[in-house]
């Protein structure tokens, strides 16, 4: 559960108008969003290139029958990555240029990988990454 890719955009631009073109290059079939990503037409995009953008409904909406197994259970393991790396200080990153920022984030990512990798080690299939601190050396 480590991240694969990322991409910085400006703080007024919504996170779904890269959605299409950071998918297109990642190249996986199914992906899981969350309610951000709800919008009919870009469900429709993306299937149009072969990819199945997996979203919980709202309650008002027609319940669509999610085929993806664990579907909850992926989403949980997803927000908790996303806790961790909070944790780490990726919402707290402040610098004075872009490329600051993007330095200080692939800082964070970087952390946060070495230590899951180090908790894998002694837990393989924990998401905890803080176990990782008791293997890592002084």
């Amino acid at each position: 559960h480590y991240v694969i890719d990322y991409t910085i955009t400006p703080a007024s631009m919504a996170d779904s108008s890269m959605t299409e073109e950071v998918l297109s290059q990642l190249g996986t079939p199914t992906v899981l969003g969350d309610m951000g990503y709800l919008g009919q037409s870009l469900h429709d995009r993306l299937e149009l290139k072969g990819i199945d953008l997996m979203t919980p409904v709202r309650k008002n909406m027609k319940q669509k029958k999610i085929l993806f197994p664990n579907f909850s259970k992926r989403r949980k393991v997803i927000e908790r990555v996303f806790s961790f790396l909070t944790n780490l200080g990726a919402e707290r990153c402040k610098s004075r240029s872009p490329q600051g920022f993007q330095l200080k984030l692939e800082m964070i990512l970087l952390a946060y990988s070495l230590l899951l990798k180090s908790a894998k080690s002694l837990e393989p299939e924990t998401l905890r990454y803080s176990i990782g601190y008791q293997v890592m050396p002084k």
